[in-house]
Protein backbone atom coordinates (compact mmCIF):
# COMPACT_ATOMS: atom_id res chain seq x y z
CA UNK A 1 0.00 0.00 0.00
CA UNK A 2 1.30 3.10 -1.01
CA UNK A 3 0.47 6.44 1.61
CA UNK A 4 -0.52 9.29 -0.16
CA UNK A 5 1.35 12.45 0.53
CA UNK A 6 -0.61 15.15 2.89
CA UNK A 7 -1.18 19.04 2.04
CA UNK A 8 1.38 21.06 3.90
CA UNK A 9 0.49 21.98 7.30
CA UNK A 10 -0.39 26.10 8.09
CA UNK A 11 3.05 26.13 9.43
CA UNK A 12 4.87 26.11 6.21
CA UNK A 13 3.09 29.07 4.42
CA UNK A 14 6.63 30.84 4.95
CA UNK A 15 8.05 28.63 2.57
CA UNK A 16 4.86 28.25 0.22
CA UNK A 17 4.73 32.26 0.52
CA UNK A 18 8.54 32.50 -0.62
CA UNK A 19 8.35 30.59 -3.60
CA UNK A 20 5.15 31.75 -4.92
CA UNK A 21 6.60 35.76 -4.42
CA UNK A 22 9.80 34.24 -7.09
CA UNK A 23 7.45 33.68 -9.66
CA UNK A 24 6.28 35.82 -11.86
CA UNK A 25 3.03 35.27 -13.82
CA UNK A 26 0.94 37.90 -15.86
CA UNK A 27 -1.87 40.01 -14.99
CA UNK A 28 -3.72 37.91 -17.17
CA UNK A 29 -2.36 34.15 -15.98
CA UNK A 30 -4.85 31.33 -15.52
CA UNK A 31 -2.37 29.63 -13.54
CA UNK A 32 -3.53 28.77 -9.89
CA UNK A 33 -0.54 30.91 -8.04
CA UNK A 34 -1.99 34.13 -10.56
CA UNK A 35 -5.15 32.99 -9.81
CA UNK A 36 -4.74 32.96 -5.72
CA UNK A 37 -2.84 36.40 -6.23
CA UNK A 38 -6.14 38.62 -7.91
CA UNK A 39 -8.56 36.72 -5.07
CA UNK A 40 -6.40 38.22 -2.14
CA UNK A 41 -6.22 41.54 -3.77
CA UNK A 42 -10.02 41.49 -4.48
CA UNK A 43 -10.72 40.64 -1.02
CA UNK A 44 -8.58 42.86 0.54
CA UNK A 45 -10.59 45.71 -1.38
CA UNK A 46 -13.63 44.50 0.48
CA UNK A 47 -16.20 41.08 0.34
CA UNK A 48 -16.55 39.76 -3.16
CA UNK A 49 -18.96 36.99 -5.00
CA UNK A 50 -18.36 33.90 -7.23
CA UNK A 51 -18.66 36.10 -9.93
CA UNK A 52 -17.15 39.70 -8.43
CA UNK A 53 -14.00 36.68 -9.22
CA UNK A 54 -14.49 35.30 -12.06
CA UNK A 55 -14.81 38.30 -13.79
CA UNK A 56 -11.31 38.98 -12.82
CA UNK A 57 -10.19 36.05 -14.69
CA UNK A 58 -10.43 33.31 -11.49
CA UNK A 59 -11.96 29.78 -11.92
CA UNK A 60 -12.68 27.36 -9.75
CA UNK A 61 -13.21 29.82 -7.07
CA UNK A 62 -14.39 27.43 -4.21
CA UNK A 63 -11.29 25.33 -4.76
CA UNK A 64 -8.84 28.80 -5.05
CA UNK A 65 -10.72 29.78 -1.48
CA UNK A 66 -10.27 26.04 -0.16
CA UNK A 67 -6.46 26.56 -1.20
CA UNK A 68 -5.68 29.91 0.45
CA UNK A 69 -7.73 28.55 3.63
CA UNK A 70 -6.01 25.14 4.30
CA UNK A 71 -2.30 25.29 2.41
CA UNK A 72 -1.92 29.28 3.00
CA UNK A 73 -3.35 30.24 5.80
CA UNK A 74 -5.74 32.59 4.90
CA UNK A 75 -8.99 33.18 6.74
CA UNK A 76 -11.86 33.83 4.76
CA UNK A 77 -15.21 33.36 5.03
CA UNK A 78 -17.68 32.39 2.98
CA UNK A 79 -21.94 33.65 2.89
CA UNK A 80 -24.41 31.87 1.07
CA UNK A 81 -27.24 33.80 -0.55
CA UNK A 82 -29.86 33.09 -3.29
CA UNK A 83 -29.25 35.80 -5.91
CA UNK A 84 -29.13 36.58 -10.08
CA UNK A 85 -25.62 35.83 -11.28
CA UNK A 86 -23.95 38.19 -14.02
CA UNK A 87 -25.75 35.81 -16.72
CA UNK A 88 -28.84 37.27 -15.14
CA UNK A 89 -30.28 33.46 -14.08
CA UNK A 90 -31.27 32.97 -10.28
CA UNK A 91 -28.99 30.88 -8.38
CA UNK A 92 -29.44 29.57 -4.89
CA UNK A 93 -26.19 29.87 -2.48
CA UNK A 94 -24.13 32.04 -4.22
CA UNK A 95 -21.53 32.31 -2.59
CA UNK A 96 -19.90 35.69 -0.74
CA UNK A 97 -16.58 35.16 0.47
CA UNK A 98 -14.58 38.33 2.80
CA UNK A 99 -11.34 38.09 3.72
CA UNK A 100 -11.05 38.21 8.01
CA UNK A 101 -7.68 37.71 8.31
CA UNK A 102 -4.15 37.05 6.75
CA UNK A 103 -1.38 34.81 7.44
CA UNK A 104 1.84 36.53 9.39
CA UNK A 105 3.95 38.13 6.60
CA UNK A 106 1.47 37.92 3.86
CA UNK A 107 1.84 41.79 2.98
Amino acid sequence: MTSKKKTPPVAAVGVLKKTQSSLKFSEESTRTEAQQRRIIAALRRGPKTTDDLRALGCYQVSARIHALRHRLGYEITTDLFDGYAADGYSHARMARYTLISEPEGAA
